[in-house]
């Protein structure tokens, strides 16, 4: 189980120097702090062998991704209007609330109600409010941009492989 939490541990490690390498560490510095903080907890579990339940718990959250890579994927090569982008944005909602939201909020209510029984619980606890609060606004962004929002229509933009060249889509 430790070896899987740490193959999962690579991943974030991976992603983090891809955001530097790129160039996007001021553009994405949440994502980078989040990082950070996931690792510390994949760390503590690996070298302590303490919560890992827990941590596989949470790599749930990692399935909602499928879908928000599908859904960046698909605004980077301006298809919004397709119907494969209409299907994804539905299974990205509903991954996103079964397996993030509700994920991290089951692990931050189980450390409240733990909170006594946990070694560095407080460390936990923080991390854990931290990213509860970075996943609302998330989702708030998430369903402002595809289900309030009318869809801005690529063929209006007079060069939107430029405007996708250079966005951030995480407000998108």
């Amino acid at each position: 189980m430790s070896r899987f939490v740490l193959s999962a541990a690579g991943y974030f490690v991976q992603d983090a120097a891809d955001i530097i390498l790129s160039g996007q560490s001021k553009a994405s510095w949440e994502f980078l702090v989040h990082h950070v903080m996931v690792l510390l907890c994949f760390m503590y579990a690996i070298y302590s062998h303490h919560y890992v339940g827990g941590t596989v718990i949470a790599l749930l959250v990692e399935v909602n991704s499928v879908f928000l890579h599908t859904r960046l994927l698909l605004k980077l090569a301006s298809a919004q209007d397709s119907g494969l982008y209409r299907v994804n944005k539905y299974f990205n909602l509903v991954t996103y609330v079964t397996f993030r939201l509700s994920t991290q909020f089951y692990l931050t209510w189980y450390i409240v109600q733990h909170f006594h029984a946990l070694d560095h619980a407080g460390f936990f606890l923080f991390a854990m409010v931290f990213m509860d609060g970075m996943i609302l606004v998330y989702f708030q962004r998430l369903v402002h941009t595809d289900f309030l929002r009318p869809q801005r229509r690529a063929a209006h933009c007079k060069d939107s492989a430029a405007i996708n060249n250079g966005a951030k889509f995480v407000y998108d």
